[in-house]
C-alpha cells in the first residue's frame, strides 16, 4: 500500500446539497463543522442516486474530520477504552478500530499507507500490523482489498457504471485487476455476477 497525500477540498465542501441551505447566522454557519457539511452531502448524494459524489464526500468528511481532530491536539481515547490493549491480547482499542475502519472506508480509491494508519493509532508499524490482524482477523492489505470489494459489488448493483469506472472508483488498477481478484474470490467474473443479480425489463 503506497502513499498518497490529500488534502481537505474546501471547494466541494461548500458546493454540495448542504451549500444551498441558507444558514440564520454567520455564528450559526461557524457552529456547523465541515466534517457534518460533508457527511450530510454523502447523505444526499446516496440518496439521489450519485454514488460517485457520495464516495467523494464521505472522503472529504473524513479529512475534514482529521484536520479539526487536529486541531484539537492529539487524539486520545475515551475513558477506559485502553484497557481493551492487555498484555497477551494485542488487538487494537475499539477507538483504534473505529478510526482505522473509518478512514480506510472513506479513502479505497486511493493509496493507503500502513505508516500511516500506525500513526493514527498511535503505534509502530511492526505493532500496528499485529493489533490490526488480531482485531480485523485479516492483515491491513487484505482488509482494504475485501472492502474494495464489497463496494465495487455494492456499486454493480446499484448503478448503471462501467465495470472499469467501478474499479477506478474502489482503488483497483484498472477493469483487468478487479477481474482478476473478483474471480479468485467470487468464483466468477464482475459481468456475470452483475447480470445474474440484476432483473431488467425486457
Amino acid at each position: 500500500m503506497e502513499g498518497h497525500a490529500s488534502s481537505i477540498d474546501t471547494h466541494a465542501l461548500a458546493s454540495g446539497p448542504l451549500a444551498s441551505r441558507p444558514l440564520a447566522s454567520p455564528q450559526r454557519e461557524r457552529q456547523v463543522p465541515r466534517s457534518v457539511a460533508a457527511l450530510i452531502d454523502a447523505v444526499s448524494y446516496a440518496l439521489t442516486g450519485d454514488h460517485q459524489q457520495a464516495q467523494r464526500s464521505a472522503r472529504l468528511a473524513v479529512q475534514a474530520l482529521d484536520a479539526e481532530m487536529a486541531a484539537q491536539g492529539p487524539l486520545e481515547p475515551m475513558p477506559g477504552e485502553l484497557v481493551a490493549i492487555k498484555p497477551g491480547r494485542g488487538g487494537l482499542a475499539p477507538w483504534q478500530v473505529r478510526r482505522v475502519a473509518t478512514y480506510m472506508d472513506g479513502n479505497l480509491a486511493d493509496s493507503i499507507r500502513c505508516e500511516d494508519l500506525a500513526r493514527m493509532t498511535r503505534l509502530s508499524v511492526s505493532h500496528f500490523m499485529r493489533a490490526f490482524r488480531e482485531s480485523f482477523g485479516a492483515p491491513p492489505h487484505a482488509y482494504l482489498m475485501r472492502r474494495r470489494m464489497e463496494r465495487a459489488q455494492d456499486l454493480m448493483l446499484d448503478s448503471d457504471t462501467t465495470i472499469g469506472q467501478i474499479a477506478l472508483a474502489c482503488g483497483f488498477a484498472d477493469q483487468s485487476h478487479l477481474t482478476r481478484l473478483f474471480h479468485k474470490i467470487v468464483g466468477e467474473s464482475p459481468a456475470a455476477w452483475r447480470r445474474a443479480r440484476i432483473h431488467r425489463p425486457s
